[in-house]
This record gives structure tokens, sequence and C-alpha cells, in this order.
């Protein structure tokens, strides 16, 4: 099988796609030059759904994209990925979570399409919404790449 390469960034990118064409569309479409395959979260906004439409629409085969899913997300949206011919990878166990998925999609994949927003553009993006010191579910993808701490 190809490498999987997981996509992960923010929720919510803005206005525009700006963010994700800056950041995300030359990478993804190296990978999609070397003939690589794809794990996504199943959130329908921001990176994850900005990333399965961009790989939908190339195209790349859905058979080549897999979303992984938890049981909720997956009464929730599975059968729409589904029908969109995606593969679907539901997450199983009890209480399984977000973080949970995302490392998951981790071990199943051998390297990441990522980026998180520096301190400075996180400030101008959340305004007086920014938390000071906040790791995002992003960075924490990147951390359990490269080993450090017990990200679950």
């Amino acid at each position: 099988m190809p490498p999987r390469a997981f996509i992960s960034g923010p929720l919510s990118t803005g206005p525009s796609q700006t963010y994700f064409k800056t950041h995300y569309i030359p990478k993804i479409n190296t990978a999609i030059a070397k003939g690589h395959h794809f794990v996504i979260g199943p959130i329908p906004s921001g990176v994850d759904k900005e990333a399965l439409e961009y790989l939908l629409s190339y195209p790349v085969p859905p058979a080549h994209i897999t979303i992984f899913v938890t049981s909720t997300e997956d009464r929730m949206w599975g059968d729409m990925f589904r029908a969109r011919g995606v593969r679907v990878h539901v997450v199983e166990g009890w209480e399984v979570t977000s973080g949970d998925r995302d490392a998951a999609m981790t071990a199943a994949s051998v390297y990441d399409i990522l980026r998180w927003r520096t301190e400075e553009e996180a400030r101008a993006f959340y305004g007086s919404l920014y938390r000071e010191g906040h790791v995002t579910n992003t960075e924490r993808n990147w951390l359990r790449r490269v080993g450090e701490g017990s990200l679950g």
C-alpha cells in the first residue's frame, strides 16, 4: 500500500480558503503526485472539510481517502462520507475521544500534512478568545508523531 498522509489542521480557517491554499495545497499536491493515500478527520469545517473537498475535486480516487470517526461521529456523518465513496474507519471502544481518533490516524499513517497557527496568528485570529499556552489538537498530532509526551 502507498504511504498514507494524515491531514490535520484548525477547525476554523477563516472566511476565505487562503490558509488552506497557502499551507496545505502545495504539500497535498506533492503527496498526490507521488500516489500517496490520505487519512482525515470527520469535522465538517476547517481543514478536514477543505482537504476532503480538495482531494475529491482533484480528483483523488475516493478509495485512497479514509475518514476516521468515533462511533458518535459515525452516527452523525458516516453515511454522508460513505455516499461520497470514501472509506470510513470507526475507532471502536468505550468512550472513544477525538484524541483517541487522532492517535489512530497517526498510527495508520506515516507522515503528517499539518500546521497550527503561530502565537501571533492565533492572537489575531481569535482576538479576545485567544488562550495563552493552549496546545491545539493539530499540535498534539505533531507531538504524537515525533514521540514527545504521552498524548494517547
